[in-house]
């Protein structure tokens, strides 16, 4: 029964362990930050993400920078992006993202004329895929 009990309780810790764990780039690398991950899913039927930056002052320029990480069994690229509005920007590399590579992007917001809790959105068109990835940011301006 111990050891019954035991094993279930390693089981439900392992379950649990937080999302940070996962965070490895590549081999020997680690990645401090968030992580969209490109599934075979997210290829044919999109997906998305939000990118959430908090509180900022009005005029303030913020980035954030994420990690995009291929998780398909088929190379891909950042091919372009569509926005919302002109207050957000994707900075990325459009080199070939291989099947299980990462690649650090950032998303920038510029507060300057806004105001107030902001939902803007940004459309990730990728290689191959047949709907965009897209990108919510959020911002509270004050």
């Amino acid at each position: 029964m111990l050891r019954t009990t035991t094993l279930l309780a390693l089981l439900l810790l392992s379950a649990c362990r937080p999302r940070t764990a996962d965070r490895r780039a590549s081999a020997g690398e680690t990645w401090q930050g968030p992580i969209v991950a490109i599934t075979d899913s997210m290829l044919d039927a999109g997906g998305s993400d939000t990118v959430r930056f908090g509180r900022l002052r009005s005029g303030e320029i913020a980035v954030q920078r994420l990690r995009i990480v291929n998780r398909t069994q088929r190379t891909t690229a950042i091919a372009s992006y569509d926005r919302s509005c002109g207050c957000t920007t994707l900075e990325f590399d459009p080199q070939p993202l291989a099947p299980g590579a990462g690649r650090q992007v950032e998303v920038i917001f510029d507060s300057r004329g806004e105001s107030g809790w902001q939902f803007k959105r940004l459309d990730i068109r990728l290689a191959g895929a047949q709907a965009p990835l897209r990108l919510f940011v959020e911002a509270d301006v004050r």
